[in-house]
């Protein structure tokens, strides 16, 4: 998918969710639907076996920039390297407990991942490739207008998707 993207530096100020990502259709992208040992598309109605489902990330942060606030979802692989590994990967390295150095259950591993995950993240800046900045004002909208919105709306968190997240150059 080739979109046009703006970007933006903004600081973490908190996580949104605590699920990091999700079973995804190898095709669009779409979420899967796992249902016994079947995973169905909604979207594109592609239908495969649940074991074999490709995962995603899915990462909703609320940053601001100067004094705007904005909720960006970064969906993908741009976040392998923060993660260290794929999507997938991390999906199985949390269903086997075999992996896991002392067995823990499925909720103690999801708050240690979501206390990881906001000590990398929140207080940080990043660099986000934004891509639905037309949306939110129309195709063609000027970026600098959309951040810099009226001010009868500084109060109002928009939302946006990016598809990059990068560290800014010290």
């Amino acid at each position: 998918m080739n979109r046009r993207r703006k970007f933006l530096l903004a600081s973490v100020l908190a996580l949104q969710n605590s699920s990091f990502i999700y079973p995804s259709c190898r095709k669009c992208f779409s979420r899967v639907i796992l249902v016994s040992k079947r995973s169905d598309c909604p979207k594109c109605g592609s239908t495969g076996e649940a074991e074999n489902a490709s995962y995603r990330y899915k990462l909703s942060l609320k940053v601001a920039e100067s004094n705007k606030l904005f909720v960006i979802t970064v969906f993908g692989s741009c976040l392998d390297t923060f993660f260290g590994l794929t999507a997938t990967d991390l999906h199985k390295y949390l269903q086997d407990p075999n992996k896991i150095p002392e067995t823990l259950d499925n909720d103690t591993a999801q708050n240690l991942l979501r206390k990881a995950v906001e000590t990398c993240f929140v207080g940080q800046t990043f660099i986000f490739g934004v891509t639905n900045f037309e949306s939110q004002h129309g195709k063609g909208s000027d970026f600098s207008y959309f951040l810099h919105a009226c001010p009868d709306h500084k109060r109002q968190v928009k939302a946006l998707v990016a598809c990059q997240i990068v560290l800014p150059d010290p």
